[in-house]
């Protein structure tokens, strides 16, 4: 019987924690942390619909822009899970990334 499940660190034993767990005969994967993920190829970032945040050092949650760039313009759906202040931080990050109108850039 083959497994289910095929995690993989991304970052080796001493990089930015990230673990990549592919399913086998789905087209889905889920993140445990964040952290640098740029080793992974676009199409297995697009994979990504369920992502796990331990907490929100930089280590942990550095992978959130480059996430960001590579999911812009796609309809995509994906669920993000951190400890309590998560969302708030996730907020902000977004807050960052939104364009401001002129009106806003003048005040």
């Amino acid at each position: 019987m083959r497994p289910i499940f095929h995690p993989s660190l991304v970052n080796g034993r001493y990089g930015d924690p990230t673990v990549y767990v592919e399913t086998l005969f789905k087209t889905h994967s889920v993140l445990f942390d964040l952290g640098e993920i740029a080793s992974l190829s676009p199409r297995k970032i697009r994979r990504v619909d369920q992502i796990f945040v331990s907490h929100a050092h930089i280590d942990h949650f550095i992978g959130f822009d480059h996430l960001l760039r590579l999911l812009v313009g796609h309809e995509k759906t994906v669920h993000l899970y951190g400890p309590a202040g998560f969302a708030e931080r996730v907020y902000h990050k977004l807050q960052v990334c939104v364009p401001k109108t002129s009106s806003e850039l003048m005040a």
